[in-house]
């Protein structure tokens, strides 16, 4: 995972150092590594430095003299970028699918747990949550964009333009497969106009070709492909895995941290994703010398 973070760090000509006149202890590559480490632990700033100090293979493959303070990871998460987060989350994608993409769209929920279940029923308070709206790629389960927002009531229909837009920005896919959720006329329009096949179910399908309105509508209710549609599970997939292998809960409590926390979630998922898929090409590379 270092040197995994290390390379996409360096695709993206990422600088060591954002002023010259810095301390110059911790580099910025250091802080975005120990970050997404961090998620991948699932600790807090204290633990993941107490973790630190024990892990000294992991200290020596960052090339880190020192531990840093819990408030050093904390100021660095806060003064870098959401670009470069954007930005590190899309790289990934090129590394092993520099082709064009089986792209699928969803959303998921994150809670803010900061009180205790029993005190927010007997308050009669309301759980706030953060949504996530994430463009996938269905063939190697990598997040390539994402979309925060926090305490939407919105449908989740409203994010499409903006995860469209980024996911078109990083790659190039061949088809976009979307839920129930996104059956509308103007969601088709705007994935065809790229030249990309939309891949959506009606949603009242008892009703009659005839009666369903839209062009793109009609040609789903004709010749609608199940085994293409499917695929889109692995979109449920992906979160189940981020909320079960990193949690479902924000710690954060400032609303631009709470981005930054899903950010470096991500991040850390998509580096997971990574190595297994390495170990899998391995594998495979190795089976004629078992053989």
């Amino acid at each position: 995972m270092i040197a995994l973070m290390r390379q996409i760090l360096k695709k993206m000509h990422v600088p060591l150092y954002l002023h010259s006149k810095s301390k110059h202890v911790f580099s910025v590559h250091q802080h975005v590594i120990m970050l997404v480490l961090r998620q991948y632990e699932s600790k807090s700033y204290e633990s993941f430095v107490e973790w630190l100090e024990v892990s000294t293979e992991i200290t020596q493959m960052l090339g880190m003299k020192t531990i840093p303070h819990y408030t050093t990871l904390q100021k660095a998460a806060a003064r870098l970028s959401d670009i470069l987060l954007h930005v590190a989350i899309g790289r990934f994608i090129g590394l092993v699918c520099p082709d064009k993409i089986f792209a699928g769209a969803d959303a998921t929920g994150f809670e803010d747990r900061h009180a205790a279940s029993y005190y927010t029923y007997r308050a009669c308070l309301v759980r706030s949550y953060t949504k996530l709206s994430a463009g996938s790629d269905m063939k190697t389960q990598l997040v390539i964009a994402v979309v925060i927002r926090h305490n939407s009531t919105g449908h989740e229909i409203k994010l499409f333009p903006k995860i469209f837009e980024e996911v078109t920005t990083v790659a190039t896919p061949w088809i976009f497969v979307l839920d129930m959720g996104y059956d509308a006329e103007w969601v088709h329009q705007m994935i065809r106009r790229h030249q990309i096949v939309s891949m959506i179910p009606v949603r009242k399908k008892s009703d009659t070709i005839g009666r369903t309105k839209g062009r793109y509508r009609k040609q789903m209710r004709r010749g609608f492909d199940e085994s293409l549609y499917h695929q889109r599970n692995k979109c449920e997939t992906i979160f189940s895995v981020i909320k079960r292998r990193f949690g479902s809960e924000i710690k954060s409590y400032n609303g631009i941290m709470k981005e930054r926390e899903l950010l470096y979630r991500v991040l850390a998922y998509n580096c997971h994703r990574m190595c297994m898929i390495s170990a899998l090409l391995w594998m495979i590379s190795m089976q004629p010398f078992f053989a």
